[in-house]
C-alpha cells in the first residue's frame, strides 16, 4: 500500500505536466490507494473444515485525470491508471482524457477553494498500521467463542448437532491526496476501520442467531472477537423451534438491524441531488415536509468520534461536514456532490422536482466521494454522492422493554435481509425477508422466537417511519452487508406492516 506521503508526492509532480498542457483549462487528479483485507470465517461441526479460511486481500493503487478543455469549459474528460504511479503514465492517462472528452452542458467545472484547507491529523490510527497476525488472531477468538458457548448447550450432546459459524473479519485501509487547478495546496486523507458480522445457525434445531461490530482500533476489534461468536450461537440457541406466524399486518417492534437495513436500501439514495434531478426520490416534491415521525431526525457525521468511517475531507477535495437529513420528521438537507449540486441548481424544473418547500434552499457539495470494492476509496470511479456515518436520533425515546410493551401483541423482528425497492424506488414500497433475531410479542413481553425465512415484509417506506408508535433511547451500531455507510440507529416501534407467509403462494 502506497503512504500518503508519496500519493501526495505524485500527485503535485502530476499537477506540474499537466498545468503545462495549453489545451487544458481545468484539471483536477486524484489518487487512491486501499488495502482491503478480510478473514472469513468456516466452521462446519459435521463437515471437515478449516474453521478460518486463507487470508483473503484487495489491494488497489492508481490515480484518474480529469480535464476540462480551454477552447470550451464544458468540455471534459477523464481517464485512469491502476498500479503504475510514473510520469509517463501520467501522460499516456492524460492522452486518453482528451480523446474521451464530451461536451456536457451541466459540467460546472472542478470544486475549487483557493485558500489551503487545515485538517487535523488524518485518523488512520493503530489499525491502520495492523498486520494481518492481529486480523487472523481475533478471527480465531471468534471462532473459539462460538464452539465453546455451544459446547455447554444441550444441541451439542447430539451425534449430528449440525452446528456452522459463517461470516467476516474485514479491515479497510484507504489513502487519497487530491490536487486541482482549483486548489492551492495537494489534500489528503486516510483511514481505516474493522466490520465482523458472524451467523451462527444450528441446523438440528432450525435456529440462526447472528452478531455484529465495527470499530476503528486493534483494541476494539479484540474487545468485539471475544464475544462475537458466543453472541451468536447463543441467541441462536434461544431460537430454537421457531413459530411460523400466517399473513398479515402486525404491530411491531423493528430492531436497528432491520432500521438499518430500509435506510439503506430504500431512504438514503433517495436522500440525494441526483434522485432528486433525476425525479427517481422517494420524496420526490416533499423537500421541506414530514417525512418521518417528528420524533425522528437523520444526519450524515463524518467526523463523529464514535464513527466507524472517519473521513477529514470529500474525494473532491472538500472538507467533509456534517448534513442534517432530517430534523424533528421533515426533510431539510440532501448528499450531493459537485456536479449534481450544480445540475439541480441549474434544472428549469427544480421547484416541481423538490416541492414547495425547499424555497431556494442551497445543497453544498459535502458528500462526493468516490467508492469502490467493500466502500474503499477508488481512483477508478468518478465522485458520486454517498453517506458516511448514518445517525439517526430520536426525542422522547424509551428502552427496549418499553417498545416492545407498546406493541402489546405482534412481532419483534431482529433481522433482515433481501431488502430491495418494488414498483421503482419513488413508489417508496419494499420487500425484504425475516432472516433470524425474531420473536413473537405477546402481552407485551417476547413470547416465542420466529423460525428464520418464515415471513417477508412487504410494505412502503411511510408506514414504517411515519406510522411510529414508540422510538428507543439509544442509537445502536449497525451494519448492512456491502454498504459504504455505517449505521447508528435506535429500535422502532410500528403500528402497523404488511406480512406473507414465504410458501404462502405456492401451489
Amino acid at each position: 500500500m502506497r503512504e500518503l506521503v508519496e500519493l501526495k508526492r505524485f500527485a503535485r509532480a502530476a499537477a506540474a505536466l499537466v498545468a503545462r498542457d495549453p489545451e487544458v483549462g481545468q484539471f483536477e487528479i486524484y489518487c487512491a490507494s486501499s488495502d482491503l483485507r478480510i478473514a472469513r470465517l468456516n466452521f462446519t461441526s459435521d463437515i471437515p473444515c478449516r474453521g478460518i479460511e486463507e487470508m483473503k486481500s484487495n489491494g488497489a493503487d492508481g490515480f484518474q485525470v480529469r480535464i476540462a478543455k480551454r477552447r470550451n469549459p464544458r468540455e471534459f474528460g477523464a481517464a485512469f491508471e491502476s498500479g503504475d504511479l510514473t510520469l509517463d503514465a501520467v501522460r499516456a492517462v492524460l492522452a486518453r482524457a482528451h480523446r474521451a472528452a464530451v461536451i456536457d452542458p451541466f459540467f460546472p467545472g472542478f470544486a475549487g477553494g483557493a485558500r489551503a484547507v487545515r485538517l487535523a491529523a488524518a485518523p488512520g490510527g493503530d489499525l491502520a498500521r495492523a498486520g494481518d497476525a492481529p486480523i487472523v488472531a481475533a478471527a480465531w477468538s471468534i471462532v473459539r467463542g462460538a464452539l465453546g458457548e455451544f459446547a455447554h448447550s444441550e444441541a451439542a450432546r447430539v451425534s449430528r448437532p449440525r452446528l456452522v459459524v459463517g461470516g467476516d473479519l474485514t479491515v479497510l485501509h484507504d489513502r487519497i491526496a487530491l490536487v486541482s487547478s482549483n486548489f492551492s495546496d495537494v489534500r489528503g486523507d486516510e483511514s481505516a476501520r474493522f466490520s465482523s458480522s458472524v451467523t451462527a445457525l444450528i441446523e438440528s434445531l432450525d435456529a440462526k442467531g447472528t452478531a455484529s461490530a465495527m470499530g476503528t482500533r486493534v483494541a476494539e476489534m479484540k474487545r468485539a472477537a471475544a464475544h462475537l461468536g458466543r453472541d451468536a450461537v447463543n441467541r441462536a440457541l434461544t431460537l430454537a423451534g421457531g413459530a411460523r406466524p400466517g399473513s398479515g399486518t402486525y404491530r411491531v417492534v423493528l430492531g436497528p438491524q432491520p432500521v438499518a437495513e430500509i435506510l439503506n436500501y430504500m431512504v438514503i439514495g433517495s436522500l440525494t441531488t441526483g434522485a432528486f434531478h433525476a425525479a427517481d426520490s422517494a420524496y420526490q416534491g416533499r423537500f421541506g415536509a414530514q417525512v418521518m415521525d417528528s420524533r425522528l431526525s437523520l444526519a450524515d457525521e463524518p467526523a463523529m468520534r464514535a464513527g466507524a468511517v472517519r473521513r477529514r475531507i470529500t474525494c473532491e477535495g472538500l472538507p467533509a461536514r456534517r448534513v442534517a437529513l432530517v430534523r424533528d420528521g421533515r426533510l431539510v438537507g440532501l448528499l450531493s456532490n459537485f456536479y449534481d449540486t450544480y445540475r439541480l441548481q441549474a434544472d428549469e424544473d427544480r421547484a416541481e422536482k423538490l416541492g414547495p418547500g425547499a424555497d431556494g434552499a442551497p445543497f453544498k457539495p459535502l458528500s462526493g466521494y468516490r467508492l469502490g470494492e467493500g466502500g474503499a476509496r477508488s481512483h477508478e470511479h468518478a465522485p458520486a454522492s454517498s453517506g458516511t456515518n448514518v445517525v439517526m436520533k430520536a426525542r422522547g425515546g424509551v428502552a427496549d422493554a418499553g417498545l416492545i410493551r407498546t406493541v402489546g401483541d405482534g412481532l419483534y423482528i431482529g433481522r433482515v435481509w433481501y431488502t430491495y425497492p418494488i414498483n421503482g424506488r419513488r413508489a417508496g414500497d419494499f420487500t425484504c425477508t425475516v432472516s433470524g433475531d425474531s420473536y413473537l410479542i405477546r402481552n407485551g413481553k417476547l413470547a416465542e422466537p420466529l423460525a428464520p425465512n418464515a415471513l417477508r415484509i412487504n410494505s412502503n417506506i411511510d408506514r414504517v417511519f411515519r406510522r411510529v408508535l414508540a422510538v428507543g433511547r439509544r442509537s445502536h451500531p449497525a451494519i448492512v452487508w456491502g454498504a459504504p455507510e455505517a449505521y447508528y440507529v435506535p429500535a422502532l416501534a410500528v403500528n402497523a406492516l404488511e406480512f406473507s407467509a414465504v410458501g404462502d403462494s405456492l401451489p
